[in-house]
C-alpha cells in the first residue's frame, strides 16, 4: 500500500495521510458511500469537497466515470477515470 503525507490546505489545517485508490471500482466505490472526499491540488495538498450529485458509471466502458462535486460556493467539477491518482483515501491507523 502506497501510502503519502499531504498539507491539508496549504498547512493551515496541518497534515494527514493518505492513499490513492488501486482500481477504478475502489474509486467508484469510495464516492458513492462517502459524502465529501478528499482530492490532490495542482500545488500538492490536499482538499475536501462534496459529492454532489450520482456517480455514474457506463455499461458498455466500466473505465469511464464521472463522480460530479462542488468545491466551495460557486465551484463545480467532474472527476473521471484520469482523476483517480487525484482522489485521495484517508488512512486511519
Amino acid at each position: 500500500m502506497n501510502t503519502l503525507t499531504l498539507p491539508c490546505y496549504n498547512d493551515s489545517r496541518g497534515t494527514m495521510t493518505f492513499r490513492t485508490p488501486n482500481s477504478i471500482a475502489e474509486m467508484v466505490s469510495w464516492c458513492d458511500s462517502h459524502q465529501h472526499i478528499w482530492f490532490r491540488t495542482i500545488s500538492g495538498d490536499a482538499r475536501q469537497c462534496k459529492v454532489n450529485g450520482k456517480v455514474r458509471t457506463w455499461k458498455r466502458d466500466p473505465n469511464r466515470v464521472e463522480v460530479p462535486v462542488k468545491y466551495g460556493l460557486y465551484e463545480y467539477g467532474t472527476l473521471t477515470a484520469d482523476d483517480i491518482n487525484r482522489v485521495l483515501i484517508p488512512v486511519t491507523e
